[in-house]
């Protein structure tokens, strides 16, 4: 049984590294629709199955709706809903007051025509970077984010980024694909380049079969700063 486990889990990394434009698919279980869209409506619990060409949402093995991977334009990632989908589209006031520490993921999409959007999604605990990392992949857009455990008086992620005073921070790891947090937000995987206004946060890495590698780290304006994490083996 164990080795059984070990062989799925790595055909996952495999998947995880391979190129959009592949045709593998991966299917995420126990995911809820947040967002009424096609034929899914909100709370709607189902299949995302994600491959190169569209990110599919299924209830019951019925298709309610499919999102080419071409036209997303943002793949946005909060621990309170509603975060992103309001300025969006329109939704009810049960979805923006919903406030919890669980996984969100808004995906928004524009084809230049008539499909423009945004759906909302919550994600299982156990599988929810997996499923933002795919995404992420495929539609070829780098994953946005906000600090988990969002208070209105507390400056977060989502409200430091966006300036033009912001430092950059060059983020690798020895060995790569290691996943970043910072100030406990999912930040995607390493190599990853990201900006940030002036202030002190805390960078976390790690991977599997790895200690984990944390550091406080204060950055200026404008400032470049390579952080490079050598991880140990436990």
């Amino acid at each position: 049984m164990l080795r059984t486990l070990k062989v799925v889990a790595a055909a996952v990394s495999v998947f995880l590294l391979l190129p959009a434009q592949l045709s593998a698919q991966m299917v995420f279980k126990k995911v809820e629709a947040r967002t009424a869209y096609g034929k899914a409506k909100e709370g709607d619990k189902g299949n995302l199955i994600v491959s190169a060409g569209s990110i599919r949402f299924l209830r019951k093995n019925d298709e309610c709706f499919s999102i080419p991977s071409k036209v997303v334009t943002e793949v946005f990632y909060s621990r309170v809903s509603g975060r992103r989908i309001k300025t969006a589209i329109a939704v009810t006031p049960f979805l923006l007051f919903s406030k919890g520490k669980k996984h969100y993921m808004t995906i928004s999409f524009n084809d230049g025509k008539d499909l423009v959007g945004a759906v909302e999604f919550r994600l299982d605990k156990r599988n929810y970077r997996g499923v933002l990392r795919a995404v992420e992949q495929v539609a070829g857009v780098e994953l946005q984010f906000e600090q988990e455990g969002i208070k209105d008086e507390k400056e977060t992620i989502a409200t430091r980024s966006g300036g033009t005073n912001e430092a950059i921070l060059q983020i690798s790891s020895d060995p790569e694909d290691a996943e970043i947090e910072i100030d406990g937000a999912f930040a995607g995987t390493t190599p990853r380049t990201k900006k940030l206004r002036p202030g002190e946060y805390q960078i976390k890495i790690s991977k599997k079969g790895y200690k984990s590698w944390v550091r406080k780290i204060k950055v200026e304006a404008e400032e470049e700063v390579p952080i490079m994490a050598e991880l140990e083996q436990k």
